[in-house]
């Protein structure tokens, strides 16, 4: 009997609990009718953070819109939204998630291997430098420093008036009249990155001598461990570092076999570019890996016009190329537009488009149309609107994320 008391009263504790969370939003204008258990069953089913305070956005009335009687010190909901709702926003991002990880991860592991390829291809004049190809494959050799780019590379990212967005490397480019705001400037210190990357990558070998049979076997048998086996051990964020402080012709070469060398960028701004793709790929391949919230994450590294042609992927282009190099300003609402669509996981989709062929494009836009059909078929029209504008997908992107 004291046991089913016991039990009793856990269940009542949890029980006040989800009433407690119920009338909460109800009160903040939630529709969760007392007879219907699907929807209380939403908010009993998951973490209150984890769906909550994580997917409401999307719901909420404006706080200018507020009705008399709701708190204006607290959020309140778009008439008729209920735990379901959510809940189809929760589950719309998991599949997002899943989309964008499974093609990251195979950019991962494809860069990984092209890194290496151009490494030795480079240093060893493809296998002609014999000395270094009986050298090269041991890490007290290919992690010295002189195999690597270690100079400071200054840069400074221009807006101008008209939308256009550049970087110019070197030399500080003076303020002028076509230009909307001071240059930012951004010093990429590669000596500080190689010391860091270096420290990460022997602590890594010790960690996975421990736990990896198969590495430590290697290492008992060889005493080192060839680039090709490091590489399969090393994060997308230091394969990214790795990347940065290589050499510029083991980086332009890296850009060849990937496809990644067209336009008519300087080589150093290719790779710049490049370096930031591959950048916000490793920040992302993390974001999913660890299940965070994604649909409406922001990207904050810039990426030139230019490049790979970047800018033609927005319906701004054909303005702000009429526009470019001058003293006249974008429309405010097409220029707050595009920072929009720059800064939003459709910069993500750019970045992952430049590795895939024509075929698997249109099947990774495909996937993303269906998901976006099935959560406009679950939601409120006005709240999938938000969600459209908070991905950046307020406009035509099928169209626009082309070859």
């Amino acid at each position: 009997m004291g046991f089913f008391h016991l039990g009793g009263e856990y269940m009542e504790k949890n029980y006040t609990t989800l009433r407690g969370r119920l009338d909460k939003l109800r009160s903040r204008g939630m529709a969760i009718p007392k007879d219907k258990e699907k929807e209380r069953g939403v908010i009993k089913r998951y973490n209150y953070y984890n769906l909550v305070n994580a997917y409401k956005d999307p719901f909420l009335v404006d706080r200018n819109n507020y009705p008399a009687h709701a708190d204006p010190n607290e959020d309140y909901y778009l008439s008729g939204t209920t735990p379901s709702h959510l809940e189809a926003l929760y589950i719309f991002d998991e599949k997002l998630r899943k989309i964008f990880l499974e093609r990251i991860l195979k950019i991962e592991e494809r860069l990984k291997d092209v890194i290496v390829q151009s490494f030795y291809e480079h240093h060893t004049d493809n296998g002609k430098k014999l000395k270094l190809v009986n050298l090269l494959h041991r890490e007290s050799e290919y992690l010295r420093r002189n195999y690597y780019d270690l100079t400071d590379v200054k840069t400074y990212v221009v807006n101008e008036k008209s939308g256009h967005k550049y970087t110019v490397i070197g030399t500080y480019p003076r303020r002028n009249n076509t230009m909307r705001r001071d240059p930012k400037s951004y010093i990429i210190n590669k000596d500080e990155i190689f010391h860091s990357l270096i420290a990460i990558l022997y602590r890594q070998i010790g960690q996975q001598r421990k736990k990896n049979k198969s590495i430590s076997s290697y290492l008992d048998k060889h005493t080192y461990l060839p680039m090709w086996i490091l590489s399969n051990i090393m994060t997308f964020g230091n394969v990214s570092k790795h990347f940065e402080i290589l050499t510029l012709d083991v980086q332009l070469l890296v850009l060849d076999k990937l496809k990644l060398n067209g336009g008519s960028l300087s080589n150093e701004l290719k790779v710049l570019n490049a370096s930031r793709v591959i950048h916000i790929l490793g920040l992302f391949r993390n974001s999913c890996a660890h299940n965070e919230r994604f649909y409406c994450s922001n990207v904050h590294t810039p990426i030139d016009d230019e490049f790979m042609g970047y800018l033609n992927k927005f319906p701004q282009a054909l303005q702000i190329n009429r526009l470019k190099g001058g003293t006249n300003y974008l429309n405010s609402r097409q220029f707050e537009k595009i920072e929009r669509h720059r800064h939003s996981i459709y910069s993500l989709m750019f970045c992952i488009s430049l590795f895939l062929n024509q075929t698997e494009l249109t099947k990774f836009k495909n996937e993303i149309k269906r998901e976006l059909q099935s959560l406009n078929s679950t939601i409120p029209a006005a709240s999938y609107q938000k969600v459209e504008k908070l991905m950046g997908l307020d406009f035509d992107w099928y169209a626009h994320l082309i070859k």
